[in-house]
């Protein structure tokens, strides 16, 4: 019997074992089954440059090589666009913060807002009698 039970315990634990191994050998290939892949790190990997580099462009000195590439202005912001001048600009924020006055008084609870609910609503207690069984009127 003795014999019957050391296979069962070993053959168990050797599953156990090949799940463990399983498992262990998932979490060291996770990262590499959900991140995504950009073409950039493939063609780096592969060795491949990309069609508009330095070494691409033509010119007889490294200066025309920098001449070549000019950098993006930053837009300007969406609250700004439109307007000419910085003194537009500031016409029209003090033009909006105007506008938000009123809006921002009707947001507030006013004295007619602050209610206190009857506790003892009047409609089910009023002319019932308090002893007895004699709840009606």
């Amino acid at each position: 019997r003795e014999a019957v039970v050391s296979t069962q315990s070993t053959g168990a634990g050797l599953i156990r074992k090949e799940k463990a191994v399983i498992r262990h050998q998932h979490r060291l290939n996770k990262h590499r089954n959900r991140t995504p892949v950009s073409e950039r790190v493939i063609m780096k990997k592969q060795g491949i440059k990309r069609a508009r580099s330095i070494s691409r462009v033509t010119g007889d000195t490294p200066m025309d090589v920098d001449a070549k590439f000019t950098t993006k202005k930053a837009k300007p912001g969406r609250d700004v666009s439109g307007l000419r001048d910085a003194k537009q600009v500031k016409v029209v924020k003090k033009m909006k913060k105007r506008s938000q006055i009123k809006m921002n008084q009707f947001g507030r609870a006013g004295e007619a807002d602050r209610h206190i609910a009857a506790k003892l609503p009047k409609h089910l207690f009023s002319g019932k009698r308090g002893a007895g069984k004699t709840d009606r009127r």
